[in-house]
């Protein structure tokens, strides 16, 4: 059975979490303060599998927490809901170890997936955040060097694998061959500098909307 601790104030966001992890037979549900958890991190045994930190008014504590509890309990796999959608954050977050990164109206299909993901290694990102991102990636960012160097096709693919559409649905959507997509997407992790799809990903939301931030200082 997997062992779950949800960090932060009891709110109403942490109470129906509370409930959608007993519904998926999530049993062993824990609940933890902000002001109990630095106290209490070493009493979480290591099968503690994973934590789920809700964000309210807290500003710097809950990257603190996260970078901690990698630190004491590598192996867990770290969820965070939390309002903001500023790329900083997003990347400081990710930086920080955390398995996955929730909007507060996320359903209850987006947790069921984050979990499953992360039992495989993967990174979960709210598609709704996702989507905000990418967006931003490819119409802000343009000015990064990065995005200088991809080709209008390449953008449209790319923009296309973040919002998971498969090689095949690719293909379809923009009237191209299954190998045609397959080149661009090899074109795209060797220009991002990465292995994979995941790292494509990662980076490209990491690296090029923090750039963005910093040059006009919104989102």
């Amino acid at each position: 059975m997997q062992n779950h601790f949800i960090i932060g104030e009891n709110t109403l966001l942490s109470k129906g979490l509370n409930l959608v992890l007993e519904n998926l037979g999530q049993t062993e549900v824990g609940n933890l303060s902000f002001e109990d958890i630095s106290n209490q991190i070493l009493k979480l045994s290591e099968k503690t599998e994973f934590l789920w930190i809700v964000v309210s008014n807290e500003k710097n504590s809950p990257l603190k927490i996260c970078k901690q509890i990698k630190i004491e309990l590598p192996k867990s796999k770290i969820f965070v809901f939390c309002e903001s959608k500023d790329p900083i954050l997003v990347k400081d977050f990710l930086k920080a170890g955390i398995s996955g990164y929730f909007l507060p109206d996320c359903s209850v299909k987006n947790i069921k997936e984050a979990i499953g993901q992360s039992e495989k290694g993967k990174i979960y990102i709210d598609p709704k955040l996702r989507l905000f991102l990418t967006q931003n990636l490819l119409e802000i960012g343009k000015s990064s060097t990065t995005l200088r160097a991809l080709t209008k096709r390449e953008k449209e693919i790319l923009q296309l694998i973040v919002e998971e559409y498969t090689t095949q649905e690719i293909a379809n959507k923009l009237f191209i061959s299954f190998c045609t997509v397959e080149t661009h997407r090899l074109h795209l992790i060797q220009k991002m500098g990465v292995r994979n799809t995941a790292g494509l990903v990662r980076e490209a939301v990491a690296r090029n909307i923090y750039q963005t931030s910093m040059n006009s200082m919104t989102f």
